[in-house]
C-alpha cells in the first residue's frame, strides 16, 4: 500500500512539473521583442543627434549636451548655466570636422 501511494505522489508531482514546464515554454514562446523608434529627427537641415554627459564635481552638477547635425558635422555644445537655469553655448567648440 505504501508504495503505491508513493507513486501516485510522484506522478502527480511529475505531472504538476510537467504542466508548469509547459505553460512557461508557451509564455515565453508568446513574448515578441520590443521595438523602439528611431531616436534620429529628419529636418530641413538633416539629421540631428545629440549626446549628454552630467558629472558632479566638488558638490556642483555640470551637464554638457553635444549637438550636431549628420548630414553636415557641424556641432555645438552647450553647458547647464544653474543661475540663469538654462543651457548656454560652451567657449570650447568642436571644428566642423573633428575626425577628420
Amino acid at each position: 500500500m505504501k508504495i503505491t501511494n508513493f507513486l501516485q505522489k510522484c506522478i502527480g508531482i511529475s505531472l504538476v512539473a510537467a504542466t508548469l514546464l509547459f505553460g512557461s515554454a508557451a509564455l515565453v514562446g508568446t513574448i515578441t521583442p520590443a521595438k523602439a523608434d528611431n531616436p534620429t529627427v529628419i529636418n530641413a537641415t538633416g539629421k540631428i543627434m545629440m549626446d549628454q554627459n552630467t558629472i558632479v564635481k566638488d558638490g556642483k552638477l555640470y551637464y554638457h549636451a553635444l549637438v550636431w547635425d549628420t548630414e553636415t558635422g557641424k556641432s555645438k555644445i552647450y553647458i547647464f548655466n544653474n543661475s540663469t537655469m538654462s543651457f548656454d553655448p560652451t567657449t570650447y567648440q568642436l571644428s566642423s570636422s573633428p575626425i577628420y
